[in-house]
């Protein structure tokens, strides 16, 4: 490696390091602002979701290959497996360190080698080193306007203010899912495009691994890249029709591999999707797509300069030289569009779309300065920087201003106290895989991650009929409902354990002959519920 190329390769790890530094403050932020007597969870704006991951770390850390939901009663054939989480599960057990802890682990790791993978992949497209320098605040920091639209939130306002894996930043911030589904995601379209140039089947091959394993992490994404893909190879057909069909016809045949090899982690996926009915309601979950515009304003900035970009490549007249970038072009319109597909969790297509976009972007916005001073030209970067790291900021700012009243987005509380925590220790020790727990909203949730067994409810999309079965806690401490229908609606739920953390949750005297209190420390008690 020469010592210009390391000097780059320098630049890019510092800024890496510097990107998942920033994403991390609000971690910092919620171990400083936490109350004596208590213990932050290490979760914050997706805490919700992020029990989920750490219920199947959890089933891995105790030796489970097949990871079954825990957020209801009802049995399913659990045949679901998931790479990512067996490796995150597996090394808490090796290490005897908290899931918590390695979850940020990944998070950080695979942060830094999501950016110096988006940074190798651009190689391919920008040669000009100072493109690439530019490119790794720009998809590092970068989000859209939302910060600067009043009242803008879900489901329809910008997205870059409330979908975190629209942008990278935030999924850098949130989620080691995410970063697992972009590196496989940008690493096939890396494999893919050096198999079209070199006509490769070993390149073919490995982007069939990487397509592989992303079928199994996060399978929605491997739908993406088939219809980039695909695209792209219409796109090229047409643009050069006639001198390059065998070459076209060679990368059909080598794009085909690819699929044969990741074929069977779908086909997998399709099984499972088709014998277990709460994996298929899960899928089938509505999480349906903003109007477009939500998508243009959550890019911003970027989203103009990646068409500045593509207009430029437009007038490009030598083929070579434009079918070289050519592949951003396509993921960047055909981006757009994946997400309105009619599917149930439409949304989530738009994963990677900021990828090819910062690409773009930074193309054009080297040419475009290039000739300016430059101080000029640094001063227009940070000017386009601090407008695009706008969203970003104010995500951050919003989630710990929350962190310092003691809530989150999703309203749970991230923290808990030392009597939740020990009464989840004793769920742990005591309850079995037979047993369901009824609980408080907040310990509900976590009652599968920390103590590894099976609550009532607890996950807005991991338990079927959730509003119903949520009803059962919240109609529980109604002052007017009777000893035999609060008794009725225990059983009804299905609990073997019923958790109270106030005392208008308690059983009423008139039928405590049915409970037996196993647990009491603080305000938390654990109650067995006594059969029929």
């Amino acid at each position: 490696m020469s010592k210009v190329a390391q000097q780059e390769l320098k630049w890019v790890l510092a800024w890496a390091v510097v990107i998942v530094l920033l994403a991390s403050v609000p971690y910092i932020w919620g171990l400083w602002v936490t109350p004596p007597g208590y213990t932050f969870l290490g979760l914050t704006h997706n805490i919700d979701d992020g029990a989920v991951y750490l219920s199947w770390m959890r089933q891995a850390a105790d030796g489970r290959f097949f990871a079954g939901n825990l957020f209801t009663k009802d049995s399913h054939p659990a045949r679901q497996f998931n790479v990512l989480f067996l490796a995150m599960g597996w090394l808490a057990a090796i290490t005897r360190l908290p899931l918590i802890v390695v979850f940020h682990l990944f998070r950080v790791v695979l942060g830094i080698a999501l950016i110096l993978c988006i940074w190798r992949f651009s190689k391919l497209f920008l040669d000009d080193a100072r493109e690439r320098l530019l490119l790794v605040p720009l998809v590092g920091l970068s989000a859209g306007i939302g910060w600067l639209i009043p009242g803008a939130k879900m489901p329809t306002g910008s997205v870059d203010v409330w979908q975190p894996e629209a942008i990278t930043f935030l999924s850098i911030y949130l989620n080691p899912l995410f970063l697992a589904g972009l590196l496989l995601m940008v690493g096939a379209f890396y494999w893919l495009e050096l198999a079209r140039r070199d006509g490769s089947t070993k390149y073919a091959a490995y982007a069939g691994l990487h397509l592989l394993v992303l079928g199994n992490v996060h399978t929605y994404d491997a739908l993406t890249v088939a219809c980039v893909w695909t695209a792209y190879l219409i796109v090229l057909h047409l643009r050069f029709p006639i001198c390059d069909f065998r070459f076209t016809v060679r990368t059909i045949g080598l794009s085909a591999l690819a699929a044969v090899i990741a074929a069977p982690s779908l086909a997998y996926q399709y099984w499972v999707y088709a014998i277990d009915p709460i994996f298929r309601a899960r899928a089938n979950t509505p999480i349906a797509s903003p109007p477009i515009w939500s998508f243009f304003e959550g890019y911003g900035l970027v989203l103009a300069g990646a068409i500045a970009g593509a207009v430029m490549l437009l007038w490009k007249v030598e083929s070579g030289k434009w079918k070289a970038k050519l592949l951003l072009v396509v993921w960047g319109i055909v981006g757009f569009a994946v997400p309105y597909l009619p599917i149930a969790q439409q949304r989530k297509l738009v994963m990677g779309l900021h990828i090819p976009l910062c690409i773009l972007c930074a193309y054009a916005l080297s040419r475009l300065i290039g000739r300016l001073p430059v101080s000029v030209q640094r001063a227009v970067v940070m000017a386009v920087l601090t407008v695009a790291a706008g969203a970003n900021a104010q995500f951050l700012g919003s989630d710990m201003g929350l962190l310092a009243c003691g809530e989150t987005a999703p309203f749970y509380a991230p923290y808990m106290n030392g009597s939740e925590l020990r009464a989840m220790r004793y769920l742990r020790e005591r309850a079995t895989d037979a047993d369901s727990i009824l609980a408080p909203p907040s310990f509900a949730l976590f009652t599968p991650a920390l103590a590894g067994t099976r609550v009532c409810y607890g996950h807005w999309s991991e338990t079927p009929h959730y509003a119903r079965r949520r009803s059962y806690w919240t109609s529980l401490g109604l002052p007017w409902v009777g000893p035999e229908y609060w008794l009725g609606v225990v059983r009804a739920s299905g609990a073997t354990y019923y958790v109270s953390e106030d005392r208008s949750f308690d059983p009423r005297s008139e039928i405590k002959s049915h409970f037996a209190k196993r647990f009491e420390d603080g305000d938390v008690r654990i109650y067995r519920v006594r059969p029929d």
